[in-house]
């Protein structure tokens, strides 16, 4: 019965470890020449995508809100709570 480091070696663990590692530095190394080079693809890519000169944030709303309204939304809060407290 083998066991321990043997199992390891008649397995190829130690050649799939390597492998496996190898894989993952050259995934690591594309990336981090990808990022490397990303500046100058946008910089290539600048006179053709131009900066968006307006801004997309909604304006703050100025108006206070009507008392009317304020007053249509306080009775329906309470006969909500006042129907739901009748119905128990």
């Amino acid at each position: 019965m083998n066991s321990g480091i043997q199992n390891i070696v008649n397995g190829q663990g130690i050649t799939i470890t390597i492998s496996g590692m190898l894989i993952v530095f050259a995934a690591l190394a594309i990336t981090s020449f990808f990022i490397y080079l990303l500046p100058f693809f946008l910089r290539m890519f600048a006179p053709i995508l131009p900066a968006e000169e307006a801004s997309h944030h909604m304006p703050a709303f100025s108006a206070p809100p009507d008392e009317e309204v304020l007053a249509a939304i306080g009775f329906a809060l309470h006969s909500e709570a006042n129907s739901g407290a009748a119905g128990k």
